[in-house]
């Protein structure tokens, strides 16, 4: 019994210390600035040249998987823009179901646009997802219609 004690506290000891290290998930990086994010991820994050008035920028994310995401936010809510790490990769962020995709067209932009449960009124939720050259590109927000398109054209242009 002396023996099993001290091999077990041993056990025990080493089993914690293995869970403090690291469990194998990895945790995304971030960035609090515009200037950290080009740094950090490089040129090819998806900043946009041009957002409708009142929105600022709050962080930028890499996940696991590459996706670069950077997030602005205002009175109406936030705006998450990300570049994908691949074209069949998910968007982050909220999920947005409704039972009609759009097919929009707009300012050079070509992509399926999904509203929340179909609500297309002001304020409602809705994912863009487009392709532009080689990368994919999606982005959820709350802004008007017409003013979906003038963001993703800026971010490609």
């Amino acid at each position: 019994m002396k023996k099993i004690l001290p091999m077990f506290l041993l056990l025990c000891c080493l089993l914690s210390a293995a869970g403090c290290t690291g469990t194998g998930e990895t945790v995304p990086e971030q960035a609090g600035t515009l200037a950290e994010a080009r740094e950090i991820f490089g040129p090819d994050i998806p900043e946009p040249s041009y957002l409708p008035d009142g929105y600022t920028f709050e962080n930028a994310t890499r996940s696991p998987d590459g996706s670069i995401t950077l997030t602005y936010t205002s009175t109406a809510g936030d705006l998450r823009i990300t570049r994908l790490s691949s074209a069949d990769a998910q968007c982050p962020g909220p999920t947005v179901t409704g039972s009609e995709e759009r097919i929009i067209q707009g300012n050079g932009i070509l992509g399926r646009l999904v509203y929340e449960n179909d609500d297309r009124s002001a304020g409602s939720l809705w994912m863009l997802r487009w392709d532009w050259n080689d990368a994919a590109f999606c982005m959820t927000g709350s802004l008007p219609a017409g003013e979906i398109t003038k963001v993703a054209a800026s971010i490609v242009e």
